[in-house]
């Protein structure tokens, strides 16, 4: 019913024990109750703070934030993942991840590389310079802008073989590459280093290989090469008249890179004391060979 006292609409409702009336709210303006006592309530839009956590980890009774640890089994300040949230740092816990072994304490990120066959550094690269490492199993070991190399002196080797040799050190290590003059003065510097008796036309294998789409002809041209790890030759140190193609059979096909029945000059060797790059067959015998790691980005 209408009710003049109280300017809204009043709903009577009767049930068993009596009745009662009540007045809802306004649908306009500031309103009240029938008391004269607001009921409405306060809201906005302004937005709470973001919760960093997933996993509904509450935070810390001091003001830092909590931390995110790591299993830390041999104890060696590096962990591994997964994390875990904590106020505290737990036991058996280290704030910083990538340990390549958590059950070796003498490998770790940053830690010096020895000649022990092992990534002691945890850089995915085996038995790399460092200070206390600057030779290691007949190789010298150095490094060059950030990259490292080893310079190595065997009895015999082919081609593929130094290659392997290379990429046993790690998946970003190849046969070297050279890209400028200053690279390459360097490079012949250090092969000469490892020969107390001078070989002036030894084989000493870098990453030269003819490509693919000429690998089984016999002409010969600058144009037909790049190096192992797939980069082209921007930078050249041919000898004179080289490359040449020479001893090459046009009437067979080689069924792989060390196919001495049907010879191919598709290697490329250094002449690091004559000076220059010559054509060899892969299958030949060297003396020596240098690898290259891709330097940190």
């Amino acid at each position: 019913m209408w009710s003049p006292h109280h300017g809204a609409l009043a709903l009577l409702f009767c049930v068993a024990g009596g009745c009662f009336v009540d007045y809802p709210p306004e649908l306009s303006g500031s309103g009240g109750s029938a008391g004269g006592e607001s009921t409405a309530v306060a809201t906005t839009t302004t937005d709470a703070a973001p919760d960093d956590s997933d996993d509904g980890f509450e935070g810390c009774p001091s003001t830092d934030p909590p931390g995110l640890w790591y299993l830390d089994g041999d104890g060696d300040d590096w962990g591994v993942e997964p994390g875990q949230v904590a106020c505290d740092e737990p036991p058996g816990t280290a704030p910083a991840r990538g340990d390549c072994d958590d059950a070796d304490p003498e490998r770790f990120p940053g830690a010096l590389e020895v000649c022990d066959g092992e990534d002691d550094d945890c850089d995915e690269i085996i038995d790399e310079f460092s200070p206390a490492n600057d030779s290691c199993l007949g190789c010298s070991l150095s490094e060059r802008d950030g990259a490292p190399h080893w310079f190595c002196k065997v009895e015999a080797i082919d081609w593929v073989a130094a290659r392997a040799a290379c990429v046993a050190h790690g998946w970003t290590v190849e046969l070297l590459s050279i890209h400028d003059e200053a690279s390459y003065t360097w490079a012949r510097k250090q092969a000469e280093a490892l020969f107390d008796v001078v070989d002036p036309v030894a084989t000493f294998w870098i990453g030269l290989r003819r490509a693919d789409p000429h690998w089984t002809g016999c002409e010969a041209g600058v144009d037909q090469w790049q190096w192992s790890d797939g980069t082209p030759v921007d930078f050249a140190a041919w000898t004179m008249g080289q490359p040449d193609a020479a001893n090459c059979d046009p009437m067979c096909s080689p069924q792989d890179a060390l196919d001495d029945s049907c010879p191919r000059e598709n290697c490329g060797h250094m002449l690091y004391m004559e000076g220059g790059w010559n054509d060899r067959a892969c299958y030949a015998k060297g003396v020596g060979y240098a690898c290259r790691a891709a330097a940190p980005p």
